[in-house]
């Protein structure tokens, strides 16, 4: 006569019994989140840094928000020109969700974007811009939103070990790329 027992494990999902088989260890790992996510949120802040430089490079200005605390921090730059009835309203950014960091689904990693405020209500304006950051969602293969006429997350190759300075240097990377796209873009919008 076979155990049930045992022929019962060998039926079920391998997967479930690894994790049964581990639940502890698993459990305790996956309550590092959290200090995982402050640690790489605090590499995200000092991107900041990086940003004041470019800045000057690019001929342009710091904006942050939420840096110091907030659900959604914020660096990037903008042009002067780039207005819309006397407000500076779009820029190109790196934004966060702080607690949602890490956490598998969505908003766990960092994003680089072209932003107008949420609260906008001139719909021509969006459209404009939206209109203006086609080529560039083509080209980088990034999403758009009602707040963000182009955005794509930039995150840590599967499988690999996440090192907080080598996804920040990828940070500024996509940004530069956002950047040398989406500013002559924005650029030519405002010039008429």
């Amino acid at each position: 006569m076979s155990d049930p027992i045992i022929s019962a494990r060998e039926d079920a999902d391998a997967k479930a019994w690894f994790y049964l088989d581990h639940r502890h260890d698993i459990e305790t790992w996956a309550a590092l989140r959290t200090e995982g996510r402050q640690l790489l949120d605090k590499h995200l802040v000092g991107v900041v840094t990086q940003l004041e430089e470019l800045a000057e490079e690019l001929d342009a200005e710091l904006e942050t928000n939420d840096l110091d605390s907030g659900s959604w921090p914020r660096g990037g730059l903008r042009r002067p020109i780039w207005q819309h009835n006397g407000t500076a309203d779009v820029s190109v950014v790196i934004q966060w969700e702080r607690a949602r960091l890490l956490a598998t689904g969505s908003n766990e990693w960092p994003y680089v974007a072209v932003r107008l405020p949420a609260d906008t209500a001139d719909e021509e304006r969006r459209r404009q811009i939206s209109e203006a950051m086609r080529p560039v969602r083509a080209q980088l293969k990034g999403s758009s939103g009602r707040t963000f006429p182009f955005w794509r997350y930039v995150q840590s190759p599967p499988g690999a070990s996440l090192d907080p300075s080598a996804l920040v240097l990828q940070v500024l990377a996509s940004f530069r790329e956002l950047w040398d796209l989406a500013a002559p873009a924005l650029d030519r919008l405002h010039h008429g």
